[in-house]
């Protein structure tokens, strides 16, 4: 029998970061008449949605239901969509969204409810609730907020509503000319339907809008951060689609939508896969080099596939334990002390984004 010398024995034990889905939707709208609130329900397809919510009359649909069937019309469509019914009159608003605020969504809207001087403080809420669960609910809330304005409206008049509350970066305005179709919820299933980095802009839309707006009017709403429903003579088809991916508050370096939902996919996959380093590494030299491993195989991946450009991982500590540790200063020597005596880590990561081109100037010369 041969001598062994080193014996080792293989254990797996592998790990696997939790994932986020990038278009689960939230549609907050009233019943039949007569019907009241209920808890949040989830669907996978429209039919259910359909039997869930049923109409009063035969050959109608409820506006929850209307809307997320609405939702999974577009292609590609939403996996999965939830829906918090609130009570056909005085509908409570607050309570619908406080029942959103507790689900893994990234989207947001309002079942029929069309941005007027009316529903504006609805839409307000909706606003307020994307921000504030956003900024201050769990690990994987960070979500958007869709709603679309009144077609009856004027392109100025609907400009001017984009204020306020509902002024806000993850919130998506649109603009469309559909008397029967619920354009937030249509939105809302094209959005889910792409990857977070992935630009809205000409992204095909299923909805019931003949009509188109004019140059003016697609200035003001340019101009005001509200995207608009097109149909570009350029594409064959005449189909429609979304004029642009423009977020509500453009004041914050995020006027695109897609920055808004990249950051926040980008910020879970970080700390799911970091999460793995807590209660396990050292607060030293190999365990800061551990983490940056971690955070690099996050995000080297994301380069490869073009959603970045470029990253940075810095943790100022980590410098401190590169040095001669007979070159340290006393000041050196207590911040180290104190990071393990606290056993916290400060990390700096820099994500360079680069998103798609949305204008091309031509210079066209004849010679």
């Amino acid at each position: 029998m041969p001598v062994k010398y080193i014996d080792v024995a293989a254990v797996s034990d592998l790990f696997v970061a939790a994932t986020r889905a990038f278009g689960d939707i939230a549609i907050v709208g009233k019943g039949a008449a007569g019907t009241a609130a209920s808890a949040p329900k989830e669907f996978t397809n429209p039919a259910a949605a359909v039997a869930a919510y049923p109409a009063a009359a035969a050959g109608t649909l409820t506006d929850l239901a209307a809307a997320i069937s609405l939702a999974f019309k577009q292609t590609p469509p939403p996996t999965r969509v939830w829906g918090v019914q609130v009570a056909a009159t005085s509908p409570d608003w607050d309570a619908g969204l406080a029942a959103v605020a507790n689900l893994d969504v990234q989207i947001v809207a309002l079942a029929n409810t069309p941005l007027n001087t009316t529903t504006a403080t609805v839409i307000g809420k909706l606003a307020t609730h994307v921000a504030t669960v956003s900024n201050t609910g769990g690990d994987g809330k960070e979500r958007i907020g869709v709603a679309a304005l009144d077609p009856s409206l004027s392109a100025t008049a609907a400009a001017a509503l984009n204020t306020g509350d509902v002024k806000n970066e993850r919130m998506f305005l649109i603009a469309h000319k559909s008397s029967t179709d619920d354009a937030a919820a249509a939105v809302a299933g094209v959005i889910a339907g792409y990857q977070p980095h992935i630009s809205m802009l000409l992204k095909p839309i299923a909805l019931n809008q003949s009509a188109v707006f004019s140059d003016t009017e697609i200035d003001t709403f340019n101009n005001a951060s509200i995207n608009w429903v097109t149909s570009p003579v350029l594409i064959p088809g005449r189909a429609n689609f979304l004029g642009e991916g423009y977020t509500a508050d453009p004041s914050k370096n995020k006027k695109y939508v897609d920055i808004v939902r990249t950051i926040d996919d980008v910020n879970f996959r970080l700390k799911a896969a970091l999460i793995q380093a807590i209660g396990k590494f050292r607060v030293s030299r190999s365990g800061l080099r551990g983490i940056v491993t971690i955070a690099q195989s996050v995000l080297t991946p994301l380069v490869s596939r073009q959603v970045i450009e470029d990253y940075q991982v810095y943790i100022p500590l980590l410098v401190l334990f590169d040095k001669d540790p007979t070159a340290l200063s006393a000041v050196e020597l207590a911040q180290i002390q104190q990071h393990q005596a606290d056993r916290s880590v400060d990390i700096v990561v820099t994500v360079a984004y680069a998103g798609a081109i949305h204008r091309l100037h031509i210079d066209l010369v004849f010679k």
